[in-house]
């Protein structure tokens, strides 16, 4: 939004009542012959609906001064004025990848019907996730092993699960052994709707694209509109010698799978000059664990505190954030004191210190392990 003290330069928001009686002192000024203006009459209330709508107009007018510039826009009117800069929100994409089915009798060939549902374990809420066959596949007689195409039943980011959560066939497959989703399964990261502050800043990078040699910026833009893509940075001091450029992208699931790296590469292909040399990879995922003993008033219930802890810490370590290669124990203390009631402290045993590493490297969260105690407690509390 405009800064308000330039707002109330230019489109000022008068106080109700103080436009009540400049209005009152006008009309006695003009000699109007209607003088009763105590709250209960008519006229009164006819004068204070023309100034409530005098006031809303003036709000309006600000809403549309501020929509008319991408840095001001909100909400639809963003996604309005990004039509400007070429540009559109991302869609939610659907996570795409092979399930592997394994075979104990493989005399005849088995057909796999599109639109075959394959599922996961219910997990602690009892949801189960869903993926539907995309293609008629057909693993030859003599084979033990193949593989089939599946789409998640939703998209987003759910679906872009760990290796070994497929397991169930819900159609009898004859002759199959078991089935699974297996390491590197992912073809397509499931995507979220672009957040509008990413749609933004793509907005604004766009003048990167006018320049007449390729930049950071414009390498960056054109890696960050292919959907799918979270994150783009440029590694541009000559990695690889004199010459050299790689383009670090990280997907909905941090690592991005080989056809997003693929799509990125056709991206910035035009970008290429006679000597360029691109190169594209996916960033590396680093999973942090976390052990945190955390402390609250000396007569506080702990029940559901080390749930809340765990779901704060899952929620600054999402991909959303700005500066993924880092974590700092300052940035943990500052979320669960500001968002648990009763907080007092917070003894931090994994990490053991402050993470600051490469650009082509991702922190997200492993294992969450928190213990909630109260600040007389001697003995260890609940885990």
């Amino acid at each position: 939004m405009i800064d308000e003290r330039i707002m109330e330069k230019i489109i000022p928001i008068p106080d109700e009542d103080e436009e009540m009686e400049k209005v009152q002192e006008e009309l006695e000024d003009e000699g109007f012959p209607i003088t009763n203006f105590k709250k209960g009459g008519i006229f009164y209330h006819l004068c204070r609906m023309l100034v409530t709508i005098y006031i809303e107009l003036k709000e309006l007018a600000r809403v549309i001064v501020n929509s008319c510039f991408i840095r001001h826009a909100e909400e639809d009117w963003l996604m309005i004025k990004a039509a400007d800069y070429s540009k559109q929100q991302k869609e939610a994409k659907a996570a795409k990848g092979y399930v592997t089915i394994y075979r104990s009798e493989y005399n005849n060939a088995l057909q796999v019907m599109k639109g075959h549902c394959f599922k996961t374990e219910p997990d602690a809420g009892g949801k189960e996730l869903k993926f539907y066959c995309c293609e008629n596949t057909v693993i030859d007689a003599g084979e033990p092993v193949g593989r089939v195409l599946v789409e998640a039943e939703e998209p987003g980011t759910f679906y872009n699960i760990a290796p070994g959560r497929i397991t169930i066939s819900m159609i009898y497959l004859d002759g199959m052994d078991y089935v699974t989703n297996e390491k590197g399964w992912l073809f397509e990261e499931g995507a979220e709707e672009e957040d509008l502050e990413d749609l933004r800043d793509r907005c604004m990078s766009s003048w990167a694209e006018l320049a007449t040699r390729t930049i950071e910026e414009k390498l960056r833009n054109a890696a960050k509109s292919v959907p799918g893509v979270l994150d783009a940075r440029i590694d541009a001091q000559h990695p690889r010698g004199q010459g050299t450029v790689d383009v670090i992208v990280t997907g909905a699931a941090g690592e991005a799978s080989p056809e997003l790296v693929r799509k990125v590469g056709d991206a910035i292909e035009p970008l290429k000059g006679n000597y360029e040399d691109y190169l594209v990879k996916s960033s590396e995922v680093m999973r942090q664990a976390f052990e945190l003993v955390v402390y609250l008033a000396e007569d506080a219930a702990t029940d559901g505190v080390d749930e809340q802890a765990g779901k704060l810490i899952k929620e600054m370590m999402a991909l959303t954030r700005k500066e993924m290669n880092t974590l700092y124990r300052d940035s943990i203390i500052q979320v669960l004191s500001t968002k648990i009631d009763n907080y007092r402290k917070t003894d931090i045993l994994q990490p053991s210190g402050d993470m600051l590493l490469g650009q082509n490297k991702v922190i997200m969260a492993g294992d969450i392990n928190v213990t909630v105690r109260n600040v007389a407690q001697s003995a260890s509390g609940k885990g």
